[in-house]
């Protein structure tokens, strides 16, 4: 049996000796057409691992995406994201310079080469690429909170200390570690408006409602003109049904920052809760014209709109 085995192995040798003068012909090569549909299923690939924060997987499917279009400076952007989460700055910076080059006008890319010098400890060297984003779009709003805190530190209003366990606190899952962390940065820097803000956001989604309030009292005594805090203080009033207070901090953090998106949607909201759709149209509107790519906004106006119409047909049919 063992002979008859080694005799029809040496029989696939002799004919595979045989073939070796015959040429097989190349398979074509791909189509741009299936080139693009490849690199696009690698960076699905890579986003919903990223989801799932499988950041390495992430990384290798936007990397094979990368050896397929290397000039597209949105993956190189993601990529650099990815390396981030993994710790990898340098490789990050690469990847996100890599972005700027082939896309200078791709300010989110710009911020985040300021972000790794940031997380490096290079604060003016931070500050350089967060300009150069504000530059480009001077709406950007992470760009300038990010710029803001880069000059807080660099001034020496702002401890680092602090802020490391406030950033450390921001990617936290577990409401409890927010809330334990928030409340030991402020322990090191009790004038922390964004940490008494972060604590209030906090306790609001564990349910602490009243604590939650008391914090964004806090930093508002602390900054009043701080429209983020302004925001969520309107959000917990609306929800109460203290509508006319809401719609008042809504339009104050509007007036502080005047591309506010968010504060926009929101006060639409209230205006809707108390059946002014005219003023809610308003102010969506002009959200969409800051943000057309918002579907949040289209989908509201639609309701909006809707809402306008039947009103119409009722009054017509009386």
């Amino acid at each position: 049996m063992v002979r008859h085995f080694w005799i029809i192995l040496g029989m696939l040798f002799f004919m595979a000796g045989c073939a070796v003068f015959v040429k097989k012909p190349a398979p074509p090569p791909p189509s741009p057409e299936e080139i693009e549909i490849q690199m696009e299923n690698y960076v699905s690939n890579g986003i919903d691992y990223f989801k799932r924060q499988n950041f390495r997987k992430a990384i290798e499917q936007w990397k094979k995406a990368l050896a397929l279009i290397p000039e597209d400076a949105e993956v190189h952007n993601f990529l650099g994201i990815a390396y981030h989460r993994v710790g990898r700055l340098d490789s990050a910076i690469r990847e996100f310079q890599a972005a700027t080059r082939l896309d200078p006008e791709y300010y989110q890319a710009w911020n985040n080469i300021g972000y790794m010098y940031f997380l490096k400890g290079d604060y003016r060297g931070a500050l350089v690429y967060f300009e150069k984003a504000i530059e480009i779009n001077p709406y950007y709003e992470q760009a300038l909170l990010n710029r803001e805190k880069c000059q807080e530190i660099i001034e020496g209003r702002l401890p680092i200390q602090a802020l490391e366990i406030y950033e450390n606190a921001a990617r936290m899952d577990s409401l409890e570690l927010k809330i334990q962390n928030y409340k030991k940065a402020l322990s090191i820097d009790s004038n922390y408006v964004d940490a008494w803000n972060n604590l209030g956001v906090a306790y609001y989604y564990y349910g602490y409602v009243d604590s939650a309030v008391y914090c964004f009292k806090k930093a508002l005594r602390l900054n009043p003109d701080h429209p983020e805090v302004h925001n969520n203080i309107a959000f917990i009033l609306d929800a109460s049904g203290r509508y006319q207070d809401a719609i008042s901090h809504y339009q104050q953090a509007i007036r502080l920052r005047p591309t506010y998106v968010t504060a926009m949607i929101n006060l639409g909201d209230t205006y809707f809760h108390i059946k002014d759709f005219e003023s809610a149209r308003k102010i969506w509107e002009l959200a969409r014209q800051i943000d057309p790519n918002d579907p949040d906004i289209d989908q509201r106006l639609a309701r909006v709109l809707g809402r306008s119409t039947e009103t119409e047909s009722a009054g017509g049919q009386e």
